[in-house]
C-alpha cells in the first residue's frame, strides 16, 4: 500500500516531468484549465446541483477536474494553435519555466482531486482516509491542508481565474 503522500510527490515529478517536455506555453494553458475547474466546481456546480455531497458531488466533481485537464492538455494540439508557432520550445529557459509549472499543474490537479476525495469522507474501499496517529499519516494531514482548494477560496479565487487568463492571453498573443 503507498500513502496518499507519497503518491502526491510521485504525481508532482511526473507531472514536472511532462511540463519540462511540453514547454512553458502548453504548460500555462492547463494552469488556467486546473484554474478554472476549481471555479466551476466551486461557484458553478452549487448553483446548477445545489449543496449535496457524497459520492455523487465527488464524481461530478472529478469529472469537471478531468474534464478540464483533458481540454487544457489537448487545446495546444489543435491545428490553428500548433501552427502559429507559439508552442514551440526554443530554449533550455523553456523547458526549466515548463517543469516548473507542470509541477504546479501536478500540485492544482492531485490536491484538487484529493481534496475532493476526503471532502467526500473516502467513499471507495480501495483508499483509505490517512491514520493521524502515525508519521506518515500526519504528513498527509498537513499536505492536505495546504490543497489547492483549501488556498485559493473566496475573492482569491476570482482574481486567480482573471490573472490566469490574463497571463494566457499574454503568452499566446
Amino acid at each position: 500500500m503507498i500513502s496518499l503522500n507519497v503518491l502526491f510527490y510521485i504525481f508532482i515529478i511526473l507531472f514536472s516531468l511532462i511540463g519540462m517536455i511540453r514547454g512553458f506555453r502548453k504548460e500555462i494553458v492547463v494552469t488556467v484549465a486546473g484554474i478554472l475547474s476549481l471555479f466551476i466546481i466551486e461557484l458553478v456546480l452549487p448553483k446548477i446541483f445545489g449543496s449535496f455531497d457524497g459520492t455523487k458531488m465527488l464524481i461530478i466533481n472529478m469529472l469537471v477536474l478531468a474534464g478540464c485537464a483533458f481540454f487544457g492538455y489537448q487545446t495546444p494540439s489543435f491545428g490553428r494553435f500548433a501552427e502559429s508557432g507559439r508552442f514551440e520550445r526554443n530554449s533550455s529557459l523553456d523547458f526549466i519555466l515548463g517543469s516548473l509549472v507542470g509541477a504546479l499543474n501536478g500540485y492544482i490537479f492531485f490536491s484538487t482531486a484529493w481534496f475532493y476525495l476526503a471532502k467526500a469522507g473516502y467513499p471507495f474501499s480501495w483508499i483509505s482516509a490517512p491514520d493521524p496517529s502515525t508519521g506518515i499519516g500526519q504528513a498527509a494531514i498537513n499536505l492536505l491542508a495546504d490543497a489547492f482548494p483549501s488556498v485559493l477560496t473566496g475573492n482569491w479565487l476570482y482574481i486567480a481565474l482573471a490573472a490566469a487568463v490574463a497571463i494566457l492571453l499574454a503568452v499566446m498573443i
